[in-house]
């Protein structure tokens, strides 16, 4: 039986919807409106504490201040405000040098180095650059540049000396580990990094990886397929001191040697999660695996590793690794310097989350600080994890 409304309950429900519409929609206007003022009111209050202090300065101070490391400064100040760990500020020559880094390609006499005291360690030598060539080694210092002692110089401004225009010559001495004073003449060069390199032993094939850039995928893939045709017994793969790199090769990586899963999801600030790496199926081993890790394992590296041991059955070998699951987000800006900070999680679909905990290796191999450093390529003889490493991926 059909009941009819009246047209005076009809409209009465009307109102009663609209009413209820209007008040959902003005306290979620309120809301927004109350986290905008409070948004406008903190930046207003950042900008008159700047304004007060650089009126005192500029009025009153014997020194007059440097603007480039005045916007450095204050930029370097509100990262460090952030409470992000993991956030940083690149000023114009660091964002430039990262996406050096991140192509696979630097131009520059292929030294690394850091300040310690009064001059630069060397941490680092590129294979393939003219520092190389002339036999500049990790643990050398830097005295002097282009005649110039580095105490007159500036230890910042002499390691931006190190890079610059491709074909240029600079002058450098330094001294070796055990006091040995040499001067030689380093040219800038572009210099194709390493990001993974491979080779078999006892039948098995060891790729070492160095870093996530462009060309690390396309290497590591190469190799995979080498090996195949091959038939080598088995996989070791060496993630031991990777801890930076982009996405993208980890994922092309993964899809090359895992079946069709979903690795890991990614949880924004807002909590909504989405899918971080998914592999197609088409490709991937079947032969048992082991993966080295260590304390400086992280981020990609760690989700790389724990891809292949919830998905590929593999051991992880060496040492607890770093614990970072939080992913960045870099955002360049007009005068080429750059933000990255942390914009989401990665969390593992087969394991628990990572951050600050790391992965507890299956094997455990700690090692010295100082064996560590005389670890070399495919060191069989030397290096008791890949030694330990070898030794798992043969009985599985």
């Amino acid at each position: 039986m059909n009941k009819k409304v009246s047209l005076g309950v009809m409209i009465s429900l009307i109102a009663v919807a609209c009413a209820i519409t209007f008040v959902l929609t003005m306290t979620v206007s309120l809301n927004m409106y109350n986290s905008m003022v409070a948004g406008i009111q903190e930046r207003e209050t950042i900008n008159a504490k700047i304004k007060e202090i650089d009126t005192f300065v500029r009025s009153s101070s014997i020194y007059k201040p440097n603007e480039n490391t005045l916007i450095t400064g204050i930029a370097n100040g509100y990262i460090s405000g952030t409470s992000d760990k993991y956030a940083k500020y690149y000023t114009a020559d660091e964002y430039y040098k990262l996406q050096q880094l991140q192509s696979g390609v630097i131009i520059g006499t292929g030294i690394e180095t850091v300040v310690n005291g009064d001059y630069l360690e060397v941490t680092n030598v590129y294979e393939g650059s003219s520092a190389e060539v002339e036999e500049i080694t990790k643990g050398c210092t830097i005295t002097a540049i282009g005649g110039k002692s580095i105490l007159e110089i500036g230890a910042e401004q002499a390691q931006a000396q190190l890079d610059g225009e491709e074909g240029t010559k600079l002058s450098v001495t330094y001294s070796t580990p055990d006091g040995v004073e040499k001067t030689v003449t380093l040219v800038r060069q572009s210099i194709k990094l390493t990001s993974v390199k491979g080779t078999l032993i006892d039948g098995y094939a060891y790729i070492k990886i160095y870093t996530f850039n462009e060309t690390t995928d396309d290497r590591f893939i190469q190799l995979i397929d080498e090996y195949e045709a091959q038939s080598v017994l088995g996989y070791v793969f060496d993630v031991r001191d990777v801890s930076d790199g982009i996405t993208e090769p980890v994922k092309a990586m993964l899809n090359r040697v895992l079946p069709k899963a979903q690795i890991a999801i990614q949880v924004d600030a807002n909590g909504k999660d989405t899918s971080f790496i998914e592999t197609d199926g088409n490709q991937s081993l079947s032969k048992p695996v082991t993966v080295l890790t260590n304390g400086n394992t992280a981020c990609l590296a760690e989700i790389f590793a724990i891809g292949l041991r919830d998905f590929a059955k593999a051991s992880v070998v060496g040492s607890s690794t770093a614990g970072k699951s939080q992913l960045q987000t870099t955002q360049s800006f007009k005068d080429g310097s750059a933000v990255s900070i942390s914009t989401a999680n990665i969390v593992p679909v087969e394991s628990d989350d990572f951050e600050n905990v790391g992965i507890k290796p299956d094997y455990t191999v700690d090692i010295t600080a100082q064996q560590a450093e005389q670890i070399k390529f495919a060191d069989k003889k030397s290096d008791v994890q890949l030694q330990k490493a070898l030794e798992i991926v043969a009985t599985e």
